[in-house]
């Protein structure tokens, strides 16, 4: 991950929590989105989890009551000291300060790899499956989210502007951010299935999160009637992959 990316969080002006509780629905169709995959993890009894990019544990509340160790693996110093506050009340929690590239753990040591919010700042992902390939137990399983570069947004633009040189290719596409030095990058699902398959990853399913987000629409629609309209749209959504945010379950062969 960028040095820039850590800088842009250990900012003592910027509040990451903050961001998330003017997100709540985004932060909602997320936590049901990881209830679902879950849901099937819990079901092969596995035991063990490490979160990559923990941030500041927000999602810890979702998956903490489900395994008997759990760690959370965060490069900003001040995110993860936030983390260890907010989560106190676990007693089956660590903690580690590293990157996504390089984690300080053993090979093969996991059951189960959580990754959200982390592969949009990484320009190449190759090294990261290589590292969730090699702390994965056998048949283990790794949960991934993504920016998802065919979001219908960007759909309707090409249609629109009759030019899909840049929706179909699996390059990675760069958004403009602020900080610009801020790196974001939107990924083809495409290309996110082929790293997975070529190493060694079985794709077992695919969710399609956020679909509406629009500052628009969440202006208009409450956030309870926004997540009953994400649940009713779900399954056409992840079939299409659609959202702006996907989240894939897969399992180590």
């Amino acid at each position: 991950m960028a040095e820039k990316t850590i800088d842009y969080y250990d900012n003592p002006d910027f509040d990451y929590r903050s961001f998330w509780e003017s997100r709540q629905y985004e932060d909602q169709a997320e936590r049901a989105a990881l209830t679902n995959l879950l849901s099937f993890i819990k079901n092969k009894k596995a035991k063990s989890l490490i979160d990559i990019g923990a941030g500041f544990g927000r999602l810890t509340p979702v998956y903490a009551p489900l395994f008997k160790s759990c760690l959370l693996v965060e490069p900003s110093e001040k995110l993860l000291a936030e983390a260890k506050r907010i989560n106190k009340d676990y007693d089956n929690l660590t903690f580690k300060e590293s990157y996504v590239e390089k984690l300080p753990v053993g090979d093969e040591s996991f059951e189960a790899v959580l990754m959200v919010r982390v592969a949009h700042h990484l320009e190449n992902l190759e090294d990261m499956i290589k590292e969730v390939q090699r702390i994965l137990k056998p048949n283990g399983f790794f949960i991934m989210e993504y920016a998802n570069k065919k979001h219908l947004k960007n759909f309707l633009e090409a249609f629109f502007k009759r030019d899909w040189q840049d929706f179909v290719s699996h390059a990675p596409e760069k958004i403009k951010t602020r900080p610009a030095s801020f790196p974001f990058f939107n990924y083809h699902p495409n290309q996110i299935r082929t790293l997975l398959l070529s190493h060694d990853f079985a794709i077992l399913k695919r969710l399609s999160v956020s679909n509406f987000r629009s500052p628009v629409i969440k202006k208009i629609l409450p956030v309870k009637f926004l997540l009953f309209l994400e649940k009713m749209v779900s399954p056409m959504a992840s079939y299409y992959r659609w959202g702006p945010s996907i989240f894939v379950l897969s399992q180590k062969k």
